[in-house]
Protein backbone atom coordinates (compact mmCIF):
# COMPACT_ATOMS: atom_id res chain seq x y z
CA UNK A 1 0.00 0.00 0.00
CA UNK A 2 1.29 3.45 -0.90
CA UNK A 3 1.88 5.19 2.45
CA UNK A 4 1.45 8.72 1.08
CA UNK A 5 -2.32 8.70 1.58
CA UNK A 6 -1.99 7.52 5.17
CA UNK A 7 0.62 10.20 5.86
CA UNK A 8 -1.65 12.82 4.31
CA UNK A 9 -4.52 11.94 6.64
CA UNK A 10 -2.25 11.99 9.68
CA UNK A 11 -0.82 15.35 8.66
CA UNK A 12 -4.30 16.88 8.30
CA UNK A 13 -5.30 15.40 11.64
CA UNK A 14 -2.30 16.85 13.46
CA UNK A 15 -2.75 20.20 11.75
CA UNK A 16 -6.28 20.49 13.10
CA UNK A 17 -5.24 19.42 16.58
CA UNK A 18 -2.60 22.17 16.62
CA UNK A 19 -5.24 24.64 15.49
CA UNK A 20 -7.45 23.64 18.42
CA UNK A 21 -4.62 24.13 20.90
CA UNK A 22 -3.79 27.49 19.35
CA UNK A 23 -7.40 28.68 19.78
CA UNK A 24 -8.40 30.81 22.75
CA UNK A 25 -11.50 30.30 24.87
CA UNK A 26 -13.66 32.41 22.58
CA UNK A 27 -12.57 30.89 19.27
CA UNK A 28 -12.22 27.24 20.34
CA UNK A 29 -15.95 26.32 19.98
CA UNK A 30 -15.91 27.48 16.36
CA UNK A 31 -12.63 25.68 15.64
CA UNK A 32 -14.01 22.54 17.28
CA UNK A 33 -17.11 22.65 15.10
CA UNK A 34 -14.99 22.98 11.96
CA UNK A 35 -12.73 20.13 13.06
CA UNK A 36 -15.72 17.90 13.73
CA UNK A 37 -16.91 18.54 10.21
CA UNK A 38 -13.54 17.39 8.89
CA UNK A 39 -13.71 14.20 10.96
CA UNK A 40 -17.19 13.38 9.67
CA UNK A 41 -16.41 14.15 6.01
CA UNK A 42 -13.25 12.05 5.81
CA UNK A 43 -14.43 8.53 5.00
CA UNK A 44 -11.48 6.78 6.63
CA UNK A 45 -11.82 8.71 9.89
CA UNK A 46 -15.60 8.46 9.90
CA UNK A 47 -15.26 4.71 9.52
CA UNK A 48 -13.00 4.63 12.57
CA UNK A 49 -15.48 6.67 14.62
CA UNK A 50 -18.48 4.62 13.48
CA UNK A 51 -16.64 1.46 14.50
CA UNK A 52 -15.84 3.01 17.87
CA UNK A 53 -19.55 3.68 18.42
CA UNK A 54 -20.33 0.07 17.60
CA UNK A 55 -17.64 -1.43 19.82
CA UNK A 56 -18.46 0.57 22.96
CA UNK A 57 -22.18 1.46 22.74
CA UNK A 58 -22.42 2.04 26.52
CA UNK A 59 -20.05 5.03 26.25
CA UNK A 60 -22.94 7.25 25.15
CA UNK A 61 -24.61 6.68 28.51
CA UNK A 62 -21.32 7.41 30.30
CA UNK A 63 -21.10 10.77 28.54
CA UNK A 64 -24.70 11.63 29.45
CA UNK A 65 -24.00 10.79 33.10
CA UNK A 66 -20.84 12.88 33.05
CA UNK A 67 -22.84 15.92 31.90
CA UNK A 68 -25.77 15.34 34.25
CA UNK A 69 -23.60 14.83 37.32
CA UNK A 70 -20.98 17.39 36.26
CA UNK A 71 -18.07 15.06 36.87
CA UNK A 72 -15.35 13.27 34.98
CA UNK A 73 -15.69 9.60 34.11
CA UNK A 74 -12.76 7.20 34.08
CA UNK A 75 -13.37 4.04 32.01
CA UNK A 76 -11.19 1.07 32.85
CA UNK A 77 -9.99 0.43 29.27
CA UNK A 78 -8.30 2.61 26.67
CA UNK A 79 -10.95 1.95 24.05
CA UNK A 80 -13.63 2.77 26.60
CA UNK A 81 -11.94 6.08 27.32
CA UNK A 82 -11.64 6.82 23.60
CA UNK A 83 -15.36 6.13 23.13
CA UNK A 84 -16.23 8.39 26.07
CA UNK A 85 -14.11 11.17 24.56
CA UNK A 86 -15.89 10.70 21.25
CA UNK A 87 -19.38 11.04 22.74
CA UNK A 88 -18.44 14.03 24.87
CA UNK A 89 -16.87 15.90 21.95
CA UNK A 90 -19.82 14.99 19.73
CA UNK A 91 -22.34 16.21 22.33
CA UNK A 92 -20.47 19.49 22.75
CA UNK A 93 -20.45 20.17 19.01
CA UNK A 94 -24.17 19.42 18.76
CA UNK A 95 -24.98 21.76 21.66
CA UNK A 96 -22.75 24.53 20.33
CA UNK A 97 -24.58 24.36 17.00
CA UNK A 98 -28.02 23.97 18.56
CA UNK A 99 -30.83 26.50 18.79
CA UNK A 100 -30.82 26.85 22.60
CA UNK A 101 -28.83 30.01 23.28
CA UNK A 102 -28.20 29.22 26.95
CA UNK A 103 -26.88 25.73 26.10
CA UNK A 104 -24.70 27.16 23.34
CA UNK A 105 -23.07 29.55 25.78
CA UNK A 106 -22.74 26.89 28.50
CA UNK A 107 -21.06 24.36 26.22
CA UNK A 108 -18.92 27.03 24.56
CA UNK A 109 -17.48 27.85 27.99
CA UNK A 110 -17.02 24.15 28.73
CA UNK A 111 -15.10 23.45 25.53
CA UNK A 112 -13.00 26.57 26.04
CA UNK A 113 -11.33 25.07 29.09
CA UNK A 114 -7.79 23.82 28.54
CA UNK A 115 -8.51 20.63 30.47
CA UNK A 116 -11.29 19.82 27.98
CA UNK A 117 -8.71 19.62 25.21
CA UNK A 118 -6.30 17.60 27.34
CA UNK A 119 -8.92 15.20 28.71
CA UNK A 120 -11.17 14.63 25.70
CA UNK A 121 -9.95 16.10 22.41
CA UNK A 122 -6.33 14.94 22.40
CA UNK A 123 -7.09 11.33 23.51
CA UNK A 124 -9.69 11.07 20.75
CA UNK A 125 -7.19 12.29 18.17
CA UNK A 126 -4.59 9.84 19.49
CA UNK A 127 -7.03 6.97 19.04
CA UNK A 128 -7.92 8.01 15.49
CA UNK A 129 -4.25 8.27 14.50
CA UNK A 130 -3.47 4.84 15.94
CA UNK A 131 -6.32 3.33 13.93
CA UNK A 132 -5.21 4.77 10.58
CA UNK A 133 -3.37 1.91 8.89
CA UNK A 134 -3.31 -0.21 5.75
CA UNK A 135 -6.41 -2.11 6.82
CA UNK A 136 -8.49 1.05 7.12
CA UNK A 137 -7.27 2.37 3.79
CA UNK A 138 -8.06 -0.96 2.12
CA UNK A 139 -11.62 -0.87 3.44
CA UNK A 140 -11.90 2.72 2.22
CA UNK A 141 -10.71 1.71 -1.25
CA UNK A 142 -13.22 -1.13 -1.44
CA UNK A 143 -16.03 1.20 -0.44
CA UNK A 144 -14.97 3.55 -3.23
CA UNK A 145 -14.92 0.61 -5.63
CA UNK A 146 -18.47 -0.28 -4.58
CA UNK A 147 -19.66 3.25 -5.39
CA UNK A 148 -17.69 3.26 -8.62
CA UNK A 149 -19.48 0.10 -9.75
CA UNK A 150 -22.91 1.36 -8.79
CA UNK A 151 -22.61 4.87 -10.15
CA UNK A 152 -20.36 4.74 -13.21
CA UNK A 153 -19.62 1.20 -14.43
CA UNK A 154 -22.94 -0.61 -14.68
CA UNK A 155 -23.00 -1.04 -18.47
CA UNK A 156 -19.32 -1.91 -18.68
CA UNK A 157 -19.61 -4.53 -15.94
CA UNK A 158 -22.67 -6.02 -17.58
CA UNK A 159 -20.59 -6.69 -20.68
CA UNK A 160 -17.71 -8.03 -18.62
CA UNK A 161 -20.00 -10.45 -16.81
CA UNK A 162 -21.10 -12.27 -19.95
CA UNK A 163 -18.01 -14.53 -20.23
CA UNK A 164 -18.19 -15.26 -16.51
CA UNK A 165 -16.74 -14.40 -13.15
CA UNK A 166 -13.06 -14.39 -14.18
CA UNK A 167 -13.29 -11.47 -16.59
CA UNK A 168 -15.51 -9.50 -14.21
CA UNK A 169 -13.12 -9.72 -11.27
CA UNK A 170 -10.30 -8.36 -13.47
CA UNK A 171 -11.99 -4.97 -13.05
CA UNK A 172 -11.31 -5.24 -9.30
CA UNK A 173 -7.68 -6.21 -9.96
CA UNK A 174 -7.20 -3.19 -12.17
CA UNK A 175 -8.77 -0.82 -9.66
CA UNK A 176 -6.70 -2.01 -6.68
CA UNK A 177 -3.52 -1.89 -8.75
CA UNK A 178 -4.25 1.69 -9.84
CA UNK A 179 -4.80 2.65 -6.18
CA UNK A 180 -1.31 1.45 -5.23
CA UNK A 181 -2.25 -1.83 -3.55
CA UNK A 182 0.14 -4.66 -4.41
CA UNK A 183 -1.77 -7.90 -4.89
CA UNK A 184 -1.18 -11.54 -5.79
CA UNK A 185 -3.75 -12.89 -8.22
CA UNK A 186 -5.23 -16.35 -7.66
CA UNK A 187 -2.70 -17.59 -5.09
CA UNK A 188 -2.98 -21.28 -4.27
CA UNK A 189 -3.70 -22.56 -0.76
CA UNK A 190 -4.70 -25.83 0.84
CA UNK A 191 -8.36 -25.00 0.20
CA UNK A 192 -7.92 -24.00 -3.44
CA UNK A 193 -7.35 -20.72 -5.27
CA UNK A 194 -8.92 -17.47 -4.12
CA UNK A 195 -9.16 -14.41 -6.32
CA UNK A 196 -6.54 -12.23 -4.66
CA UNK A 197 -4.50 -11.50 -1.58
CA UNK A 198 -2.65 -8.26 -0.90
CA UNK A 199 1.11 -8.52 -0.91
CA UNK A 200 1.94 -6.46 2.16
CA UNK A 201 3.24 -8.35 5.17
CA UNK A 202 1.51 -8.51 8.53
CA UNK A 203 -1.72 -9.90 9.92
CA UNK A 204 -4.13 -7.50 8.19
CA UNK A 205 -3.71 -8.42 4.55
CA UNK A 206 -6.69 -8.26 2.25
CA UNK A 207 -8.05 -11.69 1.36
CA UNK A 208 -10.76 -11.26 -1.29
CA UNK A 209 -12.98 -13.49 -3.36
CA UNK A 210 -15.63 -12.33 -5.82
CA UNK A 211 -18.78 -14.17 -6.84
CA UNK A 212 -21.59 -13.59 -9.32
CA UNK A 213 -24.87 -14.28 -7.55
CA UNK A 214 -27.65 -15.00 -10.03
CA UNK A 215 -30.90 -16.43 -8.59
CA UNK A 216 -32.44 -16.45 -12.06
CA UNK A 217 -29.72 -18.89 -13.06
CA UNK A 218 -30.70 -21.32 -10.33
CA UNK A 219 -28.52 -20.08 -7.48
CA UNK A 220 -30.16 -19.87 -4.05
CA UNK A 221 -29.05 -18.51 -0.65
CA UNK A 222 -27.08 -21.74 -0.06
CA UNK A 223 -24.65 -20.41 -2.66
CA UNK A 224 -24.00 -17.44 -0.36
CA UNK A 225 -23.41 -19.73 2.62
CA UNK A 226 -20.96 -21.79 0.59
CA UNK A 227 -19.12 -18.61 -0.41
CA UNK A 228 -18.71 -17.45 3.18
CA UNK A 229 -17.40 -20.87 4.14
CA UNK A 230 -14.94 -20.76 1.29
CA UNK A 231 -13.50 -17.36 2.23
CA UNK A 232 -13.31 -18.46 5.87
CA UNK A 233 -11.16 -21.43 4.87
CA UNK A 234 -8.94 -19.16 2.80
CA UNK A 235 -8.32 -16.81 5.73
CA UNK A 236 -7.34 -19.78 7.88
CA UNK A 237 -4.96 -21.00 5.17
CA UNK A 238 -3.22 -17.63 5.01
CA UNK A 239 -3.40 -16.96 8.77
CA UNK A 240 -5.32 -13.76 8.15
CA UNK A 241 -8.32 -12.24 9.88
CA UNK A 242 -9.52 -9.63 7.38
CA UNK A 243 -11.72 -10.94 4.60
CA UNK A 244 -13.84 -9.11 2.09
CA UNK A 245 -16.39 -11.01 0.05
CA UNK A 246 -17.75 -9.01 -2.86
CA UNK A 247 -21.14 -10.02 -4.16
CA UNK A 248 -21.28 -9.04 -7.81
CA UNK A 249 -24.98 -9.36 -8.43
CA UNK A 250 -26.72 -10.33 -11.63
CA UNK A 251 -30.29 -10.07 -10.39
CA UNK A 252 -33.07 -7.56 -10.00
CA UNK A 253 -34.02 -8.97 -6.61
CA UNK A 254 -32.04 -7.47 -3.73
CA UNK A 255 -30.87 -9.67 -0.88
CA UNK A 256 -29.52 -8.26 2.37
CA UNK A 257 -26.96 -10.16 4.40
CA UNK A 258 -25.34 -9.39 7.71
CA UNK A 259 -22.14 -11.12 8.75
CA UNK A 260 -21.61 -10.96 12.51
CA UNK A 261 -18.51 -12.05 14.44
CA UNK A 262 -17.31 -11.57 17.99
CA UNK A 263 -14.69 -9.10 16.80
CA UNK A 264 -16.34 -6.51 14.53
CA UNK A 265 -12.98 -5.73 12.93
CA UNK A 266 -12.25 -9.34 12.05
CA UNK A 267 -14.54 -9.82 9.06
CA UNK A 268 -16.16 -7.31 6.76
CA UNK A 269 -18.47 -7.96 3.83
CA UNK A 270 -19.46 -5.45 1.19
CA UNK A 271 -22.53 -6.00 -0.93
CA UNK A 272 -23.15 -4.02 -4.09
CA UNK A 273 -26.75 -3.21 -3.29
CA UNK A 274 -27.83 -1.95 -6.71
CA UNK A 275 -28.25 -4.58 -9.45
CA UNK A 276 -25.76 -3.01 -11.81
CA UNK A 277 -26.13 -5.95 -14.19
CA UNK A 278 -29.85 -5.39 -14.65
CA UNK A 279 -31.34 -4.21 -17.92
CA UNK A 280 -31.88 -0.65 -16.68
Amino acid sequence: MDSEYIQSIRYKLQKRLKRLYASNRESLPFALNQTWGFLQNNEVIKGILDDLEFRVPEAKKWAEEAFMENRQMFPTTEIGNSALCYWIVKACVEKICGEDQSLREEYAQFTGMEWFRDSYVEPLFDYIEEQIDDKRITLFLLKKYKHRCEWFRRKRLKLLSEPGETTLVCDLYEYLHDQGLSIQIEPKSASGRLDLISAQSGKDRLVADAKIFNPEGGQNPNYIVKGFRQIYEYTKDFNDRLDIWLFLKNANRIYQFRHITKNPESHSSFTITKPFLSSS
